[in-house]
């Protein structure tokens, strides 16, 4: 399991609307003039996912924030959710740390970059890393078990850890190229965190199956850097080269030997991506 580094602790926070969100950082009650990380997971994800990501930028000195978002993590967990409140969090994280929107370099992955996206159409946000981006949401079967069928039946079969389940992930996220050490990170990070969420956090993105990036990226002025993983099978690759034709000046990274869990594949390029935002603000 992951010990995040010394000095980048966490907090709960009161959202908007009273929802608690678990904040993680490295400069608590410090100013930072620079620009600063901010870390968006995808779902059902967590803090965590970016432990590569996280102790390489702290221990290198640079200002991160990374959190869970409402309904993941150690986050609260509503029945419901919208997009405009997962913006509205972005929001209360940034001004709870005196984060101003220019100084944010928002770092997206999968989930993560529908929020960074419409977040960056109506602020001054300096610079966008959106890895493994979703243009629209997409059903399969998979999906229709678990909005129609009892939590029981369907937990079980696709969230707890089982034969099928480490075959289905390891397929799923990950390049054949990934070495299996890599993979068993994943499990570990993942594993009780996924057996404990509640049933109905499961279901948030089908709350936002009228999303479309394509709305938004032609109004992006931000510094754009667009990452995906060669073999990606949850947002392949055509998805990430749509928003780069969409999105003006952006630059697009197709990252070979990697699926969707690219954070965990190909740290080091993703890292070098974010420090290159980061240091565009020196």
């Amino acid at each position: 399991m992951w010990s995040p580094p010394k000095g980048f602790e966490c907090m709960l926070i009161k959202s908007f609307d009273g929802v608690e969100l678990n904040v993680c950082s490295n400069f608590w009650g410090k100013h930072v003039d620079g620009r600063v990380a901010v870390l968006l997971h995808g779902s059902p994800g967590q803090v965590s996912n970016w432990r590569f990501q996280v102790d390489h930028l702290v221990e290198r000195g640079y200002p991160v924030i990374a959190y869970d978002q409402r309904g993941y993590g150690k986050s609260g967990k509503p029945e419901r959710v919208t997009l405009e409140e997962y913006l509205q969090d972005l929001s209360t994280v940034l001004n709870a740390l005196g984060v101003e929107d220019r100084q944010a370099v928002l770092v997206g992955h999968s989930f993560g970059t529908m929020v960074a996206l419409p977040y960056a159409t109506t602020r001054e946000v300096p610079a966008l890393c959106l890895i493994g981006s979703v243009v629209r949401l997409r059903t399969d079967f998979t999906d229709w078990v678990i909005q129609h069928l009892p939590p029981a039946f369907w937990r079980k079969l696709f969230f707890t850890e089982n034969f099928l389940t480490r075959r289905m992930y390891r397929k799923l996220f990950f390049s054949k190229e990934t070495p299996e050490e890599i993979y068993e990170e994943f499990i570990q990070d993942n594993k009780e965190y996924l057996e404990s969420l509640p049933p109905h956090a499961f279901k948030y993105l089908y709350q936002l199956l009228d999303y479309d990036a394509s709305e938004y990226a032609p109004k992006v002025r931000a510094d754009t850097t667009i990452a995906v993983g060669r073999e990606d099978a949850v947002t392949p690759p055509e998805e990430s080269r749509r928003l780069h034709e969409l999105i003006p000046n952006s630059k697009l990274l197709v990252v070979e030997g990697a699926g969707h869990m690219i954070l965990y594949e190909k740290p080091d390029i993703i890292n070098r991506e974010i420090k290159e935002l980061l240091k565009r603000g020196e």
